[in-house]
């Protein structure tokens, strides 16, 4: 059997959406699975829709998650000749001919059937000229399309995850595969870069489906052999609507610019969709390759979970080491607390990581030890009329200096000393301590924190009590 070879094709017109994300993800898989290869193909001949601005988002999108491709990238927009090769073989047997109508007239014909309430066909007038009006006409300059002429018949293959599809003929128009500029339709360069590129298996969205079946037309009239396809239901968001900005992030840039992990992201896509055993929820790299099948691809839509894939990330992050959370967080770090040295960095994120769910969080999460927290004043007045609290703060203020090295080891020996002369229990002062501190009732270890704060934070905000 020939080496399975796969292929990501998309167009350069915006963002890389998840979706897209999940498609080269299932072509990676199954190239890694079966000792195959992945190419990557920009299909970029859309002159007015395709920018390079998007094209380098693909391409360091896929980089970034580790979707490494084996063959590529190409670019459509490179093969014109190739393209030009393969129509000319088409108009030779026959099974193209050149479209003289005017965009004004089939919008007419388009209004027409709308008014009778019919599904808009071509009326095909084109496919019947002689071969001395086709020439009178190109001879006059009159701009042309190349339309597939499509003969009556069905089309019927096996869908690796849909199973079994079958086309009528009589549902298409004769589609056209070559604008009048002479660039390629999509339906036609898909296909001659698929024959081109040995492309043995197309695992796609099932958005794709309707042009299967014009591509399958092609394959048959350049007498190429048909490759398997695979169209994957598409993704949607928790109210069964197609997967869209209004359920939050989409595209691969939003969810790096948020702090997902690529290791996150790609493990929940792995998950969802998917049958897996023993209800197993953490993948590496390789056990997904080894757990993957095609088999195992749900046949109906999977619902994106925001949430379920915010505690894959916080799972992630949590079992970095403090280098590696110090690395892929630095970014994130608010500048204001850049200026503090290495090592104290390293702790703060030690410290605040049991809660960050993404990098993004580390602003809110860190916003305390580079500025002054903002209180409400009816905590404070609570605070205030805690005597036990006030009592430990005079004594607490009065001994910070003296602290040597200012450790959370030895804090929190002063601050249980204090607490056992007057007789308070350390939760009488964490909360109301902690607030003051921070703005805040949640926040690292007591102990720790004032070490990270330093001793003058800590007295300035402390202070604001007596």
């Amino acid at each position: 059997m020939e080496k399975i070879r796969v292929r990501f094709a998309p167009s350069p017109t915006g963002s890389l959406h998840i979706g897209g994300v999940r498609t080269a993800f299932i072509n990676y898989l199954l190239a890694k699975k079966e000792n195959g290869a992945l190419v990557l193909r920009i299909e970029d001949t859309d002159k007015v829709r395709s920018t390079e601005e998007s094209k380098n988002i693909i391409i360091s999108g896929l980089k970034w998650l580790n979707i490494n491709w084996d063959e590529g990238p190409y670019f459509q927009s490179e093969r014109s000749e190739l393209y030009i090769k393969y129509l000319n073989y088409l108009i030779e047997k026959e099974a193209v001919y050149p479209c003289f109508c005017k965009k004004e007239e089939i919008d007419k014909e388009k209004e027409l059937a709308k008014k009778n309430g019919k599904p808009y066909k071509y009326s095909q007038r084109c496919k019947y000229l002689s071969d001395k009006e086709r020439i009178d006409k190109i001879s006059k300059g009159e701009e042309f399309v190349y339309r597939f002429n499509v003969e009556p018949g069905l089309v019927r293959f096996n869908d690796l995850i849909k199973g079994e599809i079958i086309f009528e003929n009589n549902i298409l128009d004769d589609f056209i595969i070559i604008r009048n500029d002479k660039t390629p339709v999509y339906n036609f360069s898909c296909v001659v870069d698929d024959v081109e590129m040995r492309i043995t298996h197309v695992i796609r969205g099932e958005d794709h489906l309707s042009n299967t079946h014009k591509q399958i037309l092609i394959y048959k009239a350049l007498n190429k052999e048909i490759p398997y396809f695979g169209h994957l239901p598409l993704m949607l968001g928790k109210d069964k609507e197609k997967l869209s900005k209004r359920h939050g992030s989409v595209s691969i840039e939003e969810f790096e610019n948020e702090g997902f992990l690529p290791e996150a992201i790609l493990n929940y896509l792995f998950l969802i969709g998917f049958s897996i055993k023993d209800n197993k929820e953490i993948f590496t790299i390789d056990e997904m390759i080894e757990e993957f099948s095609l088999s195992k691809i749900s046949k109906s839509s999977p619902i994106f979970d925001h949430d379920k894939l915010k505690w894959l990330n916080s799972y992630y992050i949590r079992n970095l080491s403090d280098e590696e959370l110090f690395n892929k967080a630095f970014s994130f770090i608010p500048n204001d607390l850049k200026s503090e040295d290495r090592d104290k960095l390293l702790k703060i994120l030690r410290e605040i990581k049991p809660n960050i769910k993404v990098l993004g969080d580390i602003k809110d999460l860190t916003i305390y030890f580079y500025k002054q927290p903002e209180y409400n004043q009816q905590e404070l007045k609570n605070i205030k009329n805690n005597i036990n609290f006030i009592n430990f703060i005079n004594d607490f203020i009065d001994i910070i200096d003296d602290i040597e090295p200012f450790e959370s080891s030895l804090i929190e020996s002063h601050i249980n000393k204090i607490l056992k002369e007057k007789n308070i229990l350390l939760k009488e002062i964490a909360q109301p301590l902690r607030y003051l501190l921070t703005g805040k009732y949640v926040s690292p270890g007591l102990f720790i924190l004032i070490e990270l704060l330093g001793k003058e934070k800590t007295k300035k905000r402390i202070s604001i009590i007596l």
